[in-house]
């Protein structure tokens, strides 16, 4: 029997707000997005005061502020200049990655969600308001799940196109701690089901399993050993474990197992997950 669970990325992706977009002349072409010298092309004056902004909305309701990652600040600053080029409000254009991909590839952060907000205004206080006034733009800004992130401002003439890109960073585990988070869940899972404690056995095949999982980005990537029973999932956290996990945990006959964890981005998990595999004696 095999049980999988595929623990989806959440991505909040929503309409863009502007009281009033710049006319085709006013906009820069792709090519000279390129040559811009990003010193100058970008406004971190107005990416600071929509941080703090952002901050201190929060901080009115009892949420914690949110927290500047230079990965998350490189993609929003990149796709707020994809935006004047185009002189267009879009979540993704042609050739362009989609926003997990983009956050993905320039952040070093485990992100178990992800989100945007994109804006065009004359200044960083209209563009702030006018994203306060939209109410899923609000969400995002006052999400309790969004703990970092990165905003991206792009001059363009008397316009800023802006980029605000948000992550839920949970914490980095060595393959040793994750193990041990897996394997602390699984026996208080067993100890509720009134069970005898598992052994656990330190198993190779456990590891190689789960790694070989990551890199075909598939949990059919690894097959079963003789005579053992496997379980194998991805998960945004090691500590959680499958829902419907209980029914195995409750078994009398097993005896011993073995974790292996492994943590990859990939095509399906641009942000990161941990592929695991449990393997019951």
């Amino acid at each position: 029997m095999l049980l999988t669970l595929i623990t989806a990325l959440s991505l909040q992706v929503n309409a863009a707000v502007a009281a009033a977009v710049p006319s085709a002349d006013s906009s820069l072409n792709s090519a000279s997005v390129q040559n811009y010298d990003p010193s100058s092309a970008y406004d971190r004056e107005a990416e600071r005061q929509l941080l703090e902004m952002a901050n201190a909305e929060r901080t009115r309701v009892g949420l914690q502020p949110l927290k500047m990652d230079e990965g998350l600040v490189r993609a929003a600053r990149t796709h707020a200049a994809q935006m004047a080029s185009q002189n267009k409000l879009s979540h993704q254009f042609s050739g362009e990655a989609a926003v997990p991909d983009r956050i993905g590839a320039t952040s070093a952060l485990h992100l178990s969600r992800t989100g945007e907000n994109v804006a065009v205004a004359p200044n960083a206080e209209e563009a702030h308001v006018g994203l306060m006034a939209s109410p899923p733009h609000r969400d995002n800004l006052l999400s309790s799940n969004f703990n970092v992130a990165g905003f991206g401002v792009f001059r363009s003439g008397h316009w800023l196109y802006v980029a605000q890109d948000f992550g839920s960073s949970t914490p980095a585990y060595s393959v040793q701690r994750a193990q041990a988070a897996v394997s602390n869940s699984l026996e208080q899972l067993r100890a509720q089901a009134r069970m005898p404690r598992l052994q656990r056995v330190e198993n190779r095949y456990a590891q190689t399993s789960a790694c070989a999982m990551a890199q075909a980005d598939s949990l059919s990537g690894a097959s079963p050993p003789s005579g053992a029973y496997m379980l194998r999932y991805t998960s945004m956290q090691p500590e959680t474990l499958p829902s419907n996990i209980s029914k195995i945990i409750a078994q009398r006959a097993l005896r011993t197992y073995s974790a292996g964890t492994c943590y990859a981005k990939t095509r399906k998990y641009p942000n990161g997950a941990y592929w695991v595999v449990l393997v019951f004696y």
